[in-house]
């Protein structure tokens, strides 16, 4: 994914890097517009199949995740979950019956229109480029599928929030892919993204390496350092060694 600069820097020396793990959300693609698709899509859903919800728009439904995310930090963190949770609250409050199935059955019309993902063509090619040299993962908050987006045959493995593992920056996610890479140490493990509490404080406070990517902004440093920060993914070519 492209940024509107080609500025790079280190903040830091990087240590030798044996393993690499990737954000997915707003790294590796631009992902507000396909959310915003997709939760139009799925609330014309809701509206068609209870009339009771038509008074439930788009921004409703996110004023009222808003809210249920305010209530619980770690449901926050686990996208999935809290989606869960917000349609099954609304339907609740609008009388919708067995509001928990209608809730999943909600959540699958909106994991569809959310795999609907445009990648660039040079993100393919950093990506396999990439797995050529290093095991690649995907940890991530959200609930993007890497195979469905097309991008299963560059990864190793691929993170999320679980009923057993906590969202970043929570380690929990780290842990796991750590220990599916079977590492010796996480400062082996670089992560990249874009988030700088959830990808740069929640990698470094695991122990592995970090990159920001901040295609926005102007390379401002971030509260907590990262190694590196980017503007455009095709910049870790000047990062990593050759």
């Amino acid at each position: 994914m492209k940024g509107k600069h080609m500025a790079w820097q280190y903040h830091r020396r990087l240590s030798p890097v044996k393993a690499i793990s990737f954000d997915l959300d707003d790294t590796l693609y631009e992902n507000v517009p396909v959310m915003k698709r997709a939760e139009q899509h799925v609330a014309q859903f809701i509206a068609q199949k209870w009339p009771q919800t038509s008074a439930f728009d788009v921004k409703a439904w996110r004023a009222l995740r808003d809210q249920v995310a305010a209530e619980d930090a770690e449901l926050a963190s686990n996208m999935t979950a809290l989606r869960l949770a917000t349609l099954e609250k609304g339907l609740s409050q609008c009388g919708v019956n067995n509001a928990e199935q209608g809730a999943k059955e909600a959540m699958e019309v909106f994991l569809v229109a959310r795999n609907e993902v445009d990648i660039d063509a040079e993100v393919h090619a950093m990506l396999a480029s990439l797995a050529a040299k290093y095991p690649l993962v995907a940890v991530s908050n959200g609930n993007a599928d890497i195979h469905r987006i097309g991008l299963g045959d560059y990864f190793v493995g691929a993170f999320q929030p679980s009923d057993e593992h906590r969202g970043k920056p929570y380690s929990d996610l780290f842990q796991a892919a750590f220990d599916h890479l079977e590492l010796k140490h996480p400062s082996e493990m670089l992560h990249i993204g874009d988030h700088p509490i959830s990808d740069v404080f929640g990698a470094l406070s695991f122990g592995a390496q970090a990159v920001w990517y901040s295609p926005n902004d102007s390379l401002q440093t971030p509260v907590w350092l990262p190694h590196a920060s980017i503007q455009d993914v095709r910049q870790l070519d000047h990062i990593l060694p050759s």
